[in-house]
């Protein structure tokens, strides 16, 4: 319809109210062509001769755009520099506030990071600083690739400057690709990397005087311990699990030994303990049913017709061991 009007209107040097209802009132009601002109008029497309009031001149399109949109571009404008002005002062003040947290982390014995970002810039500090010895441990199976290349960009720089480092991963890491991938890159410049069935909690512990630890009620966040006991504490948390770990296979080893002898022990241990399938889930960093795969074959090897009898038979064995 406003395209209609329009062309009557721009084949005129003017056109009235009336001239255009008369145009459109055998195709559009009267109250539906009033609407259309009212949005050419808003549109910039019809401007009142000054006149009449009820009499137009057709604008061009070019023109019309450059008065209806001008005050809207104008807007957009000053709106983008605003916008500027405050990317550049916020941004000013990103080394200011990254300096503040490393300076409270540095002279706090313990301090709680709950901001990724700032966790990530002490982290990237701290591995530009350390000496002799990076202790890890990444419980929960398989981590994601964005965090494993995280990782890899603060570990290689570490590892070429002949910075011992250990890794300890749950069982159930060295079935996915990319931390296999992961693993050995870091193994081939020197990592020593192996498994546990348990978790152990995660943690980071440079040169045996800081330590990272996960935060309960934050999970982006972390807990920063500087305090020489607590790290101590940390640290022979860390060795213990090690002591008990196993490398993590190669290849040809993971196809050989699917089901480690370590693993079968976690899972009857958690098992004797009474603990829910979940709990036993997350504790071995794998799904719930491939727990509930693995407790039925020992139930079935064990000849146990239940749970509870499995677990029966688990503890008479292990005091007949301690009798022995």
């Amino acid at each position: 319809m406003e395209a209609a009007l329009y062309a009557y209107a721009a084949a005129r040097e003017t056109v009235s109210l009336d001239e255009l209802l008369l145009e459109a009132m055998n195709r559009m009601p009267l109250d539906e062509v009033r609407a259309a002109v009212r949005r050419l008029t808003d549109w910039r497309l019809l401007r009142p001769t000054g006149e009449e009031a009820d009499r137009f001149i057709a604008v061009p399109p070019a023109t019309a755009s450059a008065h209806f949109l001008m005050p809207a571009i104008r807007e957009l404008h000053e709106k983008q520099q605003e916008i500027s002005r405050a990317c550049t002062q916020l941004s000013a003040m990103i080394p200011v506030y990254e300096s503040s947290a490393l300076e409270a982390t540095g002279r706090d014995p313990v301090q709680r990071l709950t901001d990724l970002t700032t966790v990530r810039q002490v982290l990237t500090e701290l591995s530009a600083r350390v000496r002799t010895e990076v202790l890890t441990s990444q419980p929960g199976g398989a981590r994601p690739q964005q965090q494993l290349d995280e990782a890899l960009d603060r570990t290689t720089p570490m590892l070429d400057r002949g910075v011992r480092m250990r890794t300890i991963y749950q069982y159930t890491a060295q079935f996915d690709r990319p931390t296999i991938r992961h693993v050995a890159l870091l193994t081939e410049r020197g990592a020593e990397v192996r498994t546990v069935g348990d978790a152990l909690a995660r943690m980071i512990v440079f040169d045996r005087e800081t330590a990272f630890i996960d935060l309960a009620d934050t999970p982006q966040g972390a807990l920063v311990i500087r305090d020489p006991s607590l790290v101590m504490f940390v640290a022979d948390a860390f060795e213990r699990a090690w002591a008990q770990g196993v490398a993590f296979p190669r290849s040809e080893e993971r196809r050989l030994v699917p089901a480690p002898e370590h693993l079968r022990q976690e899972l009857v241990r958690l098992l004797s303990e009474g603990h829910e399938d979940t709990v036993v889930a997350r504790r071995l960093g794998m799904s719930v049913r491939t727990v509930q795969r693995h407790l039925a074959e020992i139930m079935r090897n064990l000849g146990a017709r239940n749970r509870f009898h499995a677990g029966y038979l688990i503890h008479q064995s292990e005091r007949h061991q301690l009798v022995d």
